[in-house]
């Protein structure tokens, strides 16, 4: 050893704590995406974010006696990113950052969940964190372990989500149609009729008018959802009759579809009312000079990644004769095509043309039947119209109780005849005031979750006969005087049941009745009164007499009872066109009287309140569940003076009510001589599940109920409520035997059981064998808990568990033998090259299982707890296996996986550079505009001269710069909130142009730029990572004396990995290739074709290989060992030897004993010398030699 010793130096880099995100938002609305659309998840779990550390050893000096060793950290997260609403049929394209792949690919490092009402948990937290693992049913979402580098920030993702509706269009797109009316039924509409979507469906599917949900679609009204999807495909859809109508206004046929040509009235002079100013039909007219000429439409191209552009129609002939007059951009967000745009904006550019003739005016109510988007013909002689074609696109009610009507002139064409002739004496009579008929009304009171304050009454009410259009309802206490309680305005879905099964309900039904999924009839969506049962519909199914068959029937919703039903007992469908009346609670049991004043359908016609018929009803208390599952049981304290002392625990169910508070718990007592219980309750308590009854006395009896508790303060009797009854019996001294014992095995062992409760338990003790209290290795673990960890040391094995009362008595043991498989051999993992190193992904890590262990290039290893991990390292090929490992070890490692890594910088990394800098430039270029608008608040001074000096601060940029006009150059600083920018350019006309940049640093959260002709570094510079150039490196600039490197694979190109072929021509440092002969400059060292190599002087070195020959003799390897045996003693084999493969003997040597030495086999013998002096040979040893062959 020298006088020396070496030495080491530590470069740790910093390590991040938390991680970044900046795509969580919290609250923010689960978008449903109807079609395919691209959009960002927001990540709604994350956990395991892990630091992952790296060692890097460079060894130097003589001998390399010193090392720096350098220390790296990548991280990795468990991450859950929320799509959209569920179930969707897929994702097709993902966007990482700029980078693009087709799931699966195993560079999105995530795995699809669709959003299925029966998908399970993400295996990976289940696994590692079963209190956190949810399904999110419902929920579209993907799930995995992000390797992040060495950043510590999570990657921005993009998925291209292939949703729902998908089969109404063309697997891509959907059919508007289709697109609104689940609108509508999310709307709970569902039962309510858009009368000619299916017309309606047929034109956009002819027209190839097919639509996805807007990517940036916020929260909106189904109504203004509707209306741009009609304005999007030019058609009309209104409220008319108690149902949705919609009609395309479209003019020419498309495909199979036609158009509407149906003329409905002709009117003339004598159908007008004259308006304000006399005139019978209004006329309004742009000039061409007034109208637009083009039309931008703004859509979204699927085909560019979802990028916004824009396509204009217009009217050359126009534009050449009045100028280019473009309209304001149409944002048709729905549209994802550029063809499909272009329909668009020519169907505007139609519309425009074509709404320029704008009429208005009125009619009686005998037009009533006039809608929007009916065809008639205008004759007003006085206007000069004949026959005018148009359609009605408004009708309003004036002042007056007219009809107002506005609408816009049709191309000419074919149409029909005029569907009805009103003219002379075929105008049919109306009378607005007739009598409104009776009011049909049913009476109810729902369960307490479907209502806001636990006690309503609910009306629901039609008419008699046809002309029924709502009514007034009163209400009074004693039948003589009435107060208004409200208005119903609208028909109710009632009437009555006509045959009955356990599976299907016959109904008689005033109003439509629409089908669902089973999910519906499970959410209560098609919820139905019927007898004081609530109970939901999938399939209703119309008959020929009108009535409806109701199937797939789930009943006793809201905690009702499920019961028979008879004919003629009321069916009310439970929707928002009921009155809801709230009562006081001390109305409960009082009789009420109500009227219902019925008004005719022109809301005239009111009946006499003192005539109509007083309904009468008594107001109910409402029902409330019992609890389920009551237990209970007995526990015994011993306190401090010895006395023990008796608690009975209770334990339930709570009940399925949304507005459950707690169980109250009332008891009564039975003495041990006594064979009736105390007449009165009394209260224990309460809780959400469990509550205790203190103190009781041994020997006594309890009959025990638990009463249901709302929040609304109403509560079960104890008389009608479950009741259980328990005997609180004296403690034994011998517990039970444990039950409930079993093991869950994850990185550790755990295991579990149910108390005993028959005795005062001291602890619990698990072992390996029947011996309990004894203090062997058999004992795993002593605890007061039900469970406990545990250390175990075999897969297999049988476990015993006793419990011990405080007297020191031990139960019979609770047996449980385990069998623990090895972790199963995983696949290959995947490798995935990264900017020095690259990252490794597993398979999910196996329940049981604790991490995996990762293998690189068979030595080194690494254990991570996720099945991800990133590595850094060397330029190199790299085998990379995994092996699964638990509490016991590891299982069989998996086949190895190859990774080939470049030392390069991604073409990503230099974009954001460059978006970067653009973004400077863009702010720098607005500084001026800013200041001179005067909007901002600016701080500015200013030095005036040939140099001139000029800082600006305004609320988020300060620049300052130096202008030297003589010289034509200028300087700048500016500074953002995350960019700092330093540059020199040339001055041209008083104006810094970026365009002739001399110089600049720029930093940014991107990169930091130094950009300039030439860059001088005067000191020792030193780069932590690779250094890479584009170009050359300067002749001499690296020369043998400061070039140190392991291994050298290529030199001015990256060869990668060289097997097989043939180099020629190359000269490698002073060492020619001469045909097939390598040798050096004078020919003295040379290599032949058949491998012999002349001329070469082995000075030190292992010589590595099966044989070795010299002047034709065979080498073979030996070993030579010198040391010293003592008398009596053997010469040693060395390991790996044999006796046969060894020859030895004794080196000359005389020790102060004056002996002599001799061997006999190996066995070393001493004699003393004749005349030798004195000593003893006892101790006494001399030195051998040995040469070991092989």
């Amino acid at each position: 050893m020298g006088f020396f010793r070496g030495h080491t130096t530590t470069t740790r880099a910093n390590k991040i704590s938390e991680l970044t995100v900046s795509t969580a938002e919290y609250g923010s609305a689960v978008p449903e995406v109807l079609g395919t659309v691209r959009i960002a998840g927001n990540i709604i779990y994350y956990d395991d974010f892990t630091a992952h550390e790296h060692k890097e050893v460079q060894r130097a000096g003589k001998g390399g006696g010193s090392k720096h060793v350098n220390i790296n950290y990548t991280y990795t997260v468990a991450a859950i990113l929320g799509l959209c609403e569920g179930e969707i049929n897929g994702v097709n394209r993902v966007w990482v950052g700029k980078d693009v792949y087709t799931y699966p690919n195993e560079k999105i490092q995530m795995t699809l969940f669709k959003g299925s009402e029966s998908q399970q948990p993400w295996a990976y937290t289940q696994g590692k964190h079963p209190e956190k693992a949810l399904p999110y049913k419902g929920l579209a979402y993907v799930a995995g372990v992000v390797d992040l580098g060495d950043s510590g920030a999570f990657p921005s993702y993009n998925f291209e989500v292939k949703g729902k509706l998908l089969d109404t269009g063309d697997g891509i797109d959907v059919n508007p149609a289709d697109y609104i009316r689940y609108v509508l039924d999310k709307a709970g509409l569902k039962d309510v009729e858009i009368k000619g979507l299916e017309n309606y469906r047929q034109y956009c599917r002819e027209a190839d008018l097919l639509i996805s949900t807007p990517p940036d679609e916020k929260t909106k009204t189904a109504r203004d959802i509707v209306n741009e999807i009609a304005q999007l495909t030019n058609a009309y859809v209104f409220w008319s009759n108690d149902q949705f109508k919609i009609i395309p206004l479209a003019d020419r046929p498309v495909g199979n579809w036609m158009p509407n040509k149906q003329i409905i009235y002709d009117l003339t002079s004598d159908d007008f009312i004259p308006q304000s100013e006399g005139e019978l039909v209004r006329y309004e007219r742009k000039d061409g000079s007034e109208n637009y000429n083009q039309f931008p439409v703004e859509f979204i191209n699927r085909s560019n990644g979802y990028e916004k552009e824009t396509v204009t129609y217009q009217f050359t002939d126009d534009i050449k004769k009045y100028g280019s007059r473009q309209a304001g951009v149409f944002s048709a967000n729905y549209i994802y095509t550029k063809e499909r745009a272009v329909k668009i904006a020519e169907q505007i550019a139609r519309n425009n043309f074509y709404g320029r003739n704008r009429y208005t005016f009125k009619l009686d109510w005998c037009f009533c039947r006039l809608e929007v988007g009916d065809l008639v013909t205008l004759t007003d002689e006085y206007s000069g119209m004949e026959k005018q074609v148009v359609v009605i696109s408004e009708v309003t009610e004036d002042q007056d109780g007219l009809l107002l009507f506005r609408a816009i002139s049709m191309p000419d064409g074919d149409y029909e005849p005029a569907q009805y002739d009103v003219h002379e004496t075929d105008r049919p009579y109306l009378n607005m005031n007739d009598t409104a008929c009776d009011t049909v009304p049913v009476m109810l009171q729902p369960p307490a979750d479907m209502t806001k304050d636990g006690l309503e009454l609910w009306i629901a009410a039609k008419g008699k006969e046809k002309n029924w259009g709502g009514c007034s309802v009163y209400v009074s206490d004693d039948n003589e005087h009435y107060i208004r309680a409200g208005d119903i305005n609208n028909s109710s879905r009632l009437g009555e049941v006509k045959a009955y099964s356990d599976y299907t309900l016959l109904v008689s039904c005033n109003g439509q009745l629409l089908s669902g999924k089973p999910e519906d009839a499970q959410r209560g969506n098609t919820i139905c009164w019927v007898g004081g049962e609530c109970l939901s519909y999938t399939t209703a199914t119309l008959q020929s007499d009108g009535s409806y068959l109701l199937s797939g029937l789930v009943r006793g919703q809201y905690n009702t009872t499920k019961t028979a039903h008879k004919a003629g007992e009321p069916f009310v469908r439970l929707d928002n066109y009921l009155l809801k009346l709230p009562f006081a609670k001390k109305d409960i049991g009082k009789k009420v009287y109500l009227k219902f004043v019925s008004k005719n359908i022109f809301g005239a016609g009111e009946q006499d309140l003192s005539a109509v018929k007083a309904y009468e009803y008594k107001l109910q208390k409402y029902f409330i569940p019992a609890v389920t599952g009551l237990t209970a049981y007995s526990r015994y304290r011993q306190q401090v003076d010895k006395k023990s002392i008796y608690d009975v625990v209770v334990k339930w169910k709570k009940p399925d009510l949304q507005t459950y508070l707690q169980g109250d718990v009332w008891y009564k007592t039975k003495s041990a001589t006594s064979d009736t219980f105390t007449p009165d309750w009394q209260y224990a308590g309460s809780g959400e599940t469990q509550a205790t009854i203190p103190q009781c006395v041994a020997g006594s009896t309890l009959l025990i109920t638990v009463c249901t508790k709302d929040t609304f303060g109403e509560v079960t009797a104890p008389d009608t409520s479950p009741q259980t009854q328990i005997l609180v019996a004296l403690k034994n001294e011998i517990p039970t035997t444990p039950g409930d014992f079993f093991l869950t095995f994850s990185s550790t062992c755990i295991a579990s059981w149910k108390e005993v409760t028959n005795a005062d338990i001291a602890y619990y003790e698990l072992r390996l064998d029947k011996n309990p209290g004894a203090d062997t290795p058999g004992l795993l673990a002593k605890t007061n808990s039900t469970n406990c960890v545990l250390t175990l040391m075999k897969r297999t094995g049988r476990l015993y568990l006793y419990a011990k009362s405080a007297v020191g008595k031990y139960s019979s043991p609770a047996e449980l033998t385990y069998n623990k498989q090895k972790p199963h051999k995983p696949k290959p993992p995947k490798l995935t090259a990264t900017l020095g190193g690259f990252s490794v992904q597993a398979e999910p890590i196996p329940t049981g299982c604790g991490g995996m262990a990762v293998y690189i290039n068979n030595d080194t290893v690494m254990k991570t707890e996720n099945n991800a991990m990133p590595y850094l390292c060397e330029a190199g090929i790299y085998d990379v296996s995994v092996a699964f490992y638990d509490m016991f070890g590891e299982g069989e490692r998996s086949e190895s996986s190859r990774a080939v890594i470049k030392a390069t910088i991604p073409s990503e990394w230099i974009d954001k550079e460059k978006l970067g800098i653009t973004r400077l430039e863009n702010e720098i270029g607005k500084i001026d505009e800013r200041v001179a608008s005067g909007v901002e608040q600016v701080y500015e001074s200013k030095i005036k001269g040939d140099v001139e000096s000029r800082i600006i601060q305004l609320s988020d940029v300060i620049t300052q710069n130096v202008n030297n006009k003589l010289a034509g150059v200028d300087s700048r600083i500016t500074q953002l909130d995350d960019t700092v920018n330093l540059r020199v350019t040339k001055q041209l006309d008083g104006k810094a142009d970026k365009a002739n940049l001399i110089s600049q640093i720029n930093i940014c959260p991107e990169a930091i730029t130094i950009d300039g002709k030439f860059i001088h570094v005067t000191g020792d510079t030193l780069f932590d990572n690779n250094v890479i150039v584009n170009r050359m490196l300067s002749a001499k600039a690296i020369t043998a004396d400061k070039l140190d490197v392991n291994e050298l694979s290529a030199i001015t190109a990256n060869v990668g990995h060289l097997k097989g072929g043939t180099i020629e021509g190359t000269t490698i440092k002073g060492v020619n290739v001469v045909g097939s002969k390598i040798q050096n400059k004078s020919g003295s060292f040379t290599v032949d074709e058949n491998g012999n190599v002349t001329g070469v002087t082995i000075k030190g070195g292992v010589i590595d290989g099966k044989s070795v020959k010299i002047n034709g003799y065979e080498v073979s390897a030996c070993k030579i060992i010198r040391g010293t045996v003592y008398n009596g003693r053997e010469i040693p084999i060395p390991e790996g030897y044999s006796e046969e493969q060894c020859v030895w003997g004794l080196m000359e040597y005389a020790d102060s004993t004056r002996s002599i030495y001799r061997l006999a086999g190996r066995k070393v013998t001493a004699q003393r010398y004749k005349g030798g002096g004195g000593g003893g040979l006892v101790g006494s040893s001399v030195g051998y030699w040995l040469l070991a062959i092989k």
